[in-house]
Order: structure tokens, then C-alpha cells, then sequence
């Protein structure tokens, strides 16, 4: 299964939000392959930066951590989000490593579900997803 986790799903992560850390290390126990990108990165630094005022040192390791444990993959969809372009990027990349669900909470891509074999899900709906695949139990 290939995974593509937005911005908002590390934000919460890195809040301590619990219910994202155990969708993405159940995600990784289960063996999925977890990708992100440049764009990705990018935009989680500046969130933890200037919105939520975490320190650059505190934000890098955050993106350390994103980049070690996903595949970095380059966009090549010219898919485009037309109610928030800021999210085209996120959407893109999804769609350019063939990803089975892109995760977010963001209603704008949400609404966009199914797009091309692409699912798009909330973290709920993907805490359904891994419960009843069985991985939230596995410790």
C-alpha cells in the first residue's frame, strides 16, 4: 500500500497529537510505503515555524524524521486543486507516485475524492482503514 500523509497529518504529529502518531507508526509497521515531497517539506518547516513557532532547529529535526522514514518523490501530475491552489503541490505528488490514499484533513482535497485511482481521506478514516486491516492492534 503507498500512503501520502499531508502537511496537517505531521503538524498534529508533531503537536504530540496522538491519533497521528499512531496512524503513521501503525502505517509503518504494517509495512506501507510512506512518500513525500519537496513541496511537502517545505511547507511542514514554515507551518512549525512561523505559525506554530517552533524553534528552525526543532522543525528541522521534525523534517529529518518526515524524510527519513518516506520516499521523496518528484511531481509530475499537473493535477490542480482549484479552490486552494496552495494544495495543488500536495495533490501532484500524490498522484505522481501512484499512491493508494492521500491523508488529510483539509476539506479542500477531501472534497476532490476519488481522483484518478487516487483516495483522499481524513486521519478518521484512515484510523478506520488501519483498525480494520488489523495494524492498530499490533504493537
Amino acid at each position: 500500500m503507498k500512503i501520502f500523509f499531508d502537511t496537517n497529518v505531521y503538524v498534529s504529529e508533531a503537536l504530540v497529537g496522538h491519533g497521528a502518531i499512531r496512524i503513521i507508526e501503525a502505517t509503518q509497521r504494517g509495512k506501507w510505503r510512506i512518500y513525500s515531497s519537496k513541496y511537502l517539506l517545505q511547507e511542514l518547516e514554515r507551518v512549525l515555524v512561523e505559525d506554530l513557532e517552533f524553534s528552525l532547529r526543532s522543525a528541522l529535526l521534525i523534517h529529518k524524521r518526515v524524510l527519513g522514514r518516506s520516499t521523496l518523490v518528484e511531481s509530475e501530475s499537473s493535477a490542480e486543486v482549484t479552490e486552494d491552489p496552495k494544495d495543488s503541490p500536495i495533490l501532484q505528488a500524490a498522484l505522481s507516485c501512484g499512491a493508494d490514499y492521500l491523508v488529510s484533513n483539509d476539506q479542500h482535497l477531501l472534497r476532490l475524492d476519488p481522483l484518478e485511482g487516487l483516495r483522499i481521506i481524513s486521519m478518521n478514516a484512515y484510523h478506520d482503514l488501519l483498525e480494520d486491516e488489523g495494524l492498530l492492534r499490533l504493537r
